[in-house]
């Protein structure tokens, strides 16, 4: 699709869009903040795209990424493969995706089957990154409301589902997230599966980039154990900026006090999604402000 049906397709999902500059828009991002996609659009917002969309989406906060500088200073990694010939011969981890694509049928599924056989692989994936279930969206809310801006690969054994990936295609980008079960990880559906996505769409359909996200904004995660898959499935880590502009209505609010008034409550509830978020979100924040 592109990018005008794309941000047709998230109104229609009840989320939160802005239009933005250079083939650009701003999503509602968990409770509080509007991210600007794709990731791999690097250049700076201006002054009046910013106050336009908190003007638009009454944000509390704003994110996004540019490329590094003596103003931004690099502070995460965006992931991405624009490898026209992408190949499994090319790959560090062809010994392991060969194992992958042996154990699973890989194909794109409904979100119908997701909802029915996505739920272990949903809850695993959270406990895995540092991330209670009980303090996230349930897995049938966050998958029950139809998304046609989305996609989904799953990679199956038997009847059930080892892992999948959340897809999003636009224009001449894409996008990967996924999830996967602790039981069938020895298996390596996600090797299997970030593979066939890659070279599916990177080499079959000549979509420019494939986007496989950021680096994590919070303190403790997994983000080493993520970067190595990463690279070893053919992904280059671009040093990036990873910018969270505050609502000027809230700035006052973004100082010390409140980044350890965040950390406190954080050792009385060290897993909750929101509140690890939010800790990375003012420390990024108060390296702009203060």
């Amino acid at each position: 699709m592109n990018l005008n049906s794309y941000f047709d397709q998230l109104k229609a999902a009840g989320l939160k869009v802005v239009a933005g500059s250079k083939n650009t828009l701003w999503r509602s991002h968990e409770r509080f903040s509007m991210i600007r996609q794709p990731s791999c659009a690097l250049h700076v917002p201006s002054g009046e795209e910013i106050r336009s969309v908190f003007r638009e989406s009454h944000a509390a906060m704003l994110s996004f990424t540019v490329n590094p500088s003596d103003v931004w200073i690099p502070n995460g990694h965006l992931y991405i493969c624009t490898d026209p010939d992408y190949s499994l011969e090319k790959l560090k981890s062809a010994r392991t995706v060969r194992r992958g694509l042996n154990e699973f049928d890989l194909r794109f599924m409904d979100q119908s089957e997701i909802l029915q056989l996505g739920k272990q692989a949903y809850c695993d994936t959270l406990v895995r990154t540092g991330l209670s279930v009980q303090h996230r969206r349930s897995f049938e809310s966050s998958f029950s409301r139809p998304r046609h801006d989305t996609k989904y690969l799953g990679a199956i054994k038997g009847n059930r589902l080892g892992a999948f990936l959340i897809v999003t295609e636009v224009d001449d980008w894409v996008s990967l997230g996924g999830y996967s079960a602790d039981e069938f990880l020895p298996y390596r559906p996600n090797d299997a599966l970030v593979f066939y996505a890659s070279h599916h769409y990177l080499v079959e359909k000549k979509f420019r980039v494939v986007d496989y996200g950021l680096s994590s904004i919070q303190s403790v995660s997994n983000a080493e154990g993520l970067h190595r898959f990463k690279i070893k499935m053919g992904f280059r880590s671009v040093p990036v900026h990873r910018a969270f502009v505050v609502n000027p209505l809230l700035r006052p609010l973004v100082n010390r006090f409140s980044w350890t008034l965040v950390n406190n409550i954080l050792k009385l509830s060290p897993n909750h999604a929101m509140l690890k978020k939010a800790e990375g979100a003012l420390k990024g924040a108060l390296q702009k402000y203060n």
